[in-house]
């Protein structure tokens, strides 16, 4: 790790070699828990639609520009995101973020019209966005690069979670006394998340290492992962790869090779998107127009939910074995063939609720992986800024689903009509990250290894 002569400590090599310790579980477990927010807050609109739209007096349909707006202020901020924590840092940018929707979302309550809450929601988008991105990196490069796929995955399930563990409690006991409860409840728990945050997530070392080589930080890190190791205080350390991302990231995530994975890697989150947020959004709605009680609504999100929790995490497990390529293509479709079969069946029968845990199952677990996915893809110094564009092109997916699913239920599609096109673009990427996948069967794939770390895809 060191050379006697110059001192140079290499950080990616430490990390990669390794075990899983305390100072990792902390890390993932505090991320797990930003992730549980921002999933809940991301679908807050569609938890709380029909109540809303009642209460306002309007059809549920008059409320898409809510949601679509939402997912634009999400497009517009994973832009800036990615390029900005590559700079200046994940740690800061995340706390940030944090902080500015939790305390948007507080006000919301406070609106009282549709253009009110389009504006609040356009806002509060911008600044949700950047959990994810961070979230991922962060979690990319504390860990080590053989069980990256698998804790990225485990993280992920935090965003999966978000409507299990708090959204289904709220829609079930706060929501009938009041939709305001739900924006509290989003509102204030990320500002209470920043305070242990603040004091117990630490940058990224890789980052710090790639940014200021004697970086004081770096020691009190390293020592918090290797409480064994001996530092002179003469080390200068350093990160092969892991350097600020320069004045212009997004050029390096279509060179060396990287332009066809980029760019199938942005049609499966689009796709996959399109899926992910027509269903936050409408899922309610459908169900209860097609005669469900908000009890059997709360179990289909609450079972799935697991489900799909399930598929989070053994996802990334496979596909460190696998690889990611070849695994998710399964996962996609999966969903694709899970999702049509619910347009087919009787809505109250226990064989709906199976086809929407094997949807959930595998939906969630493919969305989880595509995240992995982005982090193996690109080398450290541009890591924040793959992933954050990847999920730009995702909340362009975003903006589709809420549009596209209002417009099938105003066209009086129904049930069946909505499940079914739904079940389009999941086909869709997974057929994309088939493609890619045999790019790197091929020998056509960027190569990492000049990054100090190896990747499997």
């Amino acid at each position: 790790m060191t050379d006697s002569a110059q001192k140079n400590f290499d950080v990616n090599r430490f990390l990669d070699g390794r075990n899983v310790g305390r100072a990792h579980i902390v890390t993932v477990v505090l991320l797990i828990l930003t992730m549980i927010v921002d999933g809940y807050d991301i679908f807050l609109v569609g938890i709380v639609l029909p109540f809303l739209a009642k209460d306002l007096g309007i059809a549920p349909a008059a409320l898409t520009s809510v949601a679509v707006v939402q997912q634009f202020g999400l497009l517009l901020g994973n832009f800036v995101v990615g390029p900005v924590a590559d700079r200046y840092g994940r740690r800061v940018t995340l706390l940030a973020c944090l902080t500015v929707f939790g305390a948007l979302t507080l006000l919301t309550p406070f609106a009282s019209t549709v253009p009110e809450f389009v504006v609040l929601r356009f806002v509060t988008g911008i600044f949700l966005s950047g959990v994810i991105p961070n979230a991922i990196a962060l979690v990319s490069e504390i860990m080590p690069a053989r069980v990256r796929a698998t804790f990225v995955s485990i993280t992920f399930a935090g965003y999966t979670m978000g409507t299990t563990v708090i959204g289904a409690p709220v829609v079930k006991w706060l929501v009938p006394h009041g939709w305001e409860y739900a924006f509290v409840v989003g509102g204030v728990l990320p500002l209470t998340l920043v305070l242990v945050l603040y004091f117990g997530l630490p940058e990224s070392l890789r980052f710090l290492a790639g940014r200021s080589p004697r970086d004081p930080r770096i020691p009190r890190q390293l020592r918090r992962i290797d409480p064994t190791l001996v530092l002179d205080g003469s080390e200068t350390f350093e990160a092969h790869g892991a350097g600020g991302g320069g004045k212009a990231p997004i050029l390096t995530l279509f060179r060396d090779g990287r332009m066809a994975t980029t760019l199938l890697l942005w049609v499966g989150f689009h796709m996959a998107f399109v899926v992910s947020n027509l269903m936050g959004t409408w899922r309610n709605q459908v169900l209860s127009a097609g005669g469900l009680s908000l009890d059997q609504i709360a179990s289909i999100m609450f079972f799935p939910g697991i489900a799909g929790v399930l598929g989070t995490l053994t996802s990334g497990y496979v596909m460190d074995r696998l690889g990611p390529t070849r695994v998710l293509p399964v996962y996609l479709a999966g969903a694709s063939v899970a999702m049509a079969a619910i347009a087919f069946l009787d809505l109250p029968s226990v064989w709906t609720m199976l086809a929407f845990v094997i949807s959930g199952y595998f939906s969630n677990g493919g969305l989880s992986g595509l995240n992995a996915l982005a982090s193996l893809t690109y080398p450290p110094q541009v890591r924040a800024t793959g992933v954050s564009w990847a999920h730009a092109a995702g909340r362009a997916g975003s903006m589709v689903g809420p549009a596209l699913g209002g417009m099938l239920i105003a066209s009086g599609y129904g049930v069946a009509g909505v499940f079914l096109v739904t079940s389009i673009p999941q086909l869709c990427a997974a057929i994309a990250i088939f493609v890619m996948w045999r790019l790197h069967a091929g020998g056509r794939s960027p190569a990492t290894a000049a990054t100090g770390e190896a990747a499997k895809l």
